[in-house]
């Protein structure tokens, strides 16, 4: 066949296809042009099981692309994503390039700009490792009140990730508990604190905590507590009449106590007329221990008059 008989035969065909390639053409150049950004995620398929990602890297590529108006509308509704194989990855650095030809986009639409049009992925062995937890406790329980001591369980979790980093790691801390004006014990569930760390949790995530809280120790000096006196046969004074008693006790209840719940008493019935120093003896309630009593002796006067 010569080339007169190539162009004549089914050239009504030939004339057609010609008219709506132009007609194609005519409406995709002479429509209105558009640019935009478009974000498209980036996948991570077939990673190894014995690795890891061990830097961060863009969850996104940002395009910025030109063209017509409706197909750029239409991209806009698609759901495009940049799937990155990792099948054959070994341990080590890699460089992932970008160019236009990487997206799939519609005829007539231009890529204008990639960003970043470079990413690197370093992978390094998966480590698996059993660590120990931390509780972390923030600011003070109520005044009056101390922390006793803290209990975990359980003590220790499976955590995995680069080995680089999983092999530094000794414990783990968890997510702070606030013992901002606690006054009993108490338990709190908190999590393993894992933001500064590219790490996963392969065993227990959360843990019981259980806060000892107990009143403080401390010394309170009381006042003006009177001294009551036990006759025998005779009359009997006593000077100051009036004493300071120290005592030691848990703080909150220190607080609560009154001159009236402490008894300072000196006892006389066995002494005869005369003139005596005598050490006063203190008592309070229940949990409470006298340090010091001020003065430490009192005078008694046994007269010889006795009481009838």
């Amino acid at each position: 066949m010569n080339w007169h008989d190539m162009f004549i035969r089914d050239w009504h065909l030939k004339l057609f296809a010609l008219a709506f390639s132009i007609t194609l053409w005519s409406f995709v150049v002479g429509q209105e042009k558009a640019e935009i950004g478009l974000s498209i995620p980036i996948e991570i398929i077939n990673l190894p099981s014995n690795l890891v990602i061990a830097n961060d890297i863009p969850s996104s590529v940002e395009l910025r692309i030109f063209g017509p108006r409706s197909i750029i509308r239409n991209i806009t509704t698609q759901n495009l994503t940049k799937v990155i194989d990792l099948k054959n990855a070994t341990p080590g650095k890699m460089l992932i390039h970008f160019s236009a030809d990487d997206f799939t986009l519609p005829g007539g639409v231009k890529v204008l700009r990639i960003k970043p049009s470079i990413i690197e992925i370093e992978l390094q062995p998966l480590l698996r490792k059993t660590v120990r937890v931390k509780p972390v406790l923030e600011h003070e329980p109520a005044p009056g009140y101390e922390l006793a001591r803290v209990m975990v369980q359980p003590l220790a979790t499976q955590i995995s990730g680069p080995a680089k980093e999983i092999s530094h790691i000794k414990e783990l801390e968890l997510t702070p508990i606030d013992l901002t004006g606690a006054r009993k014990t108490f338990t709190a569930i908190a999590t393993p604190n894992v933001q500064k760390f590219r790490i996963s949790i392969e065993g227990t995530s959360k843990f019981k905590v259980t806060v000892f809280i107990r009143p403080k120790k401390g010394v309170r000096k009381i006042k003006h507590v009177p001294v009551r006196i036990f006759q025998g046969a005779y009359k009997v004074s006593v000077w100051p009449t009036e004493v300071t008693v120290k005592l030691c006790g848990e703080i909150p209840a220190l607080n609560r106590l009154r001159i009236e719940d402490i008894n300072v008493s000196v006892n006389a019935t066995s002494l005869k007329p005369g003139r005596y120093l005598v050490e006063p003896d203190a008592q309070g309630p229940p949990g409470f221990e006298c340090l010091e009593i001020i003065p430490k002796k009192v005078k008694v006067r046994v007269y010889r008059e006795k009481i009838r």
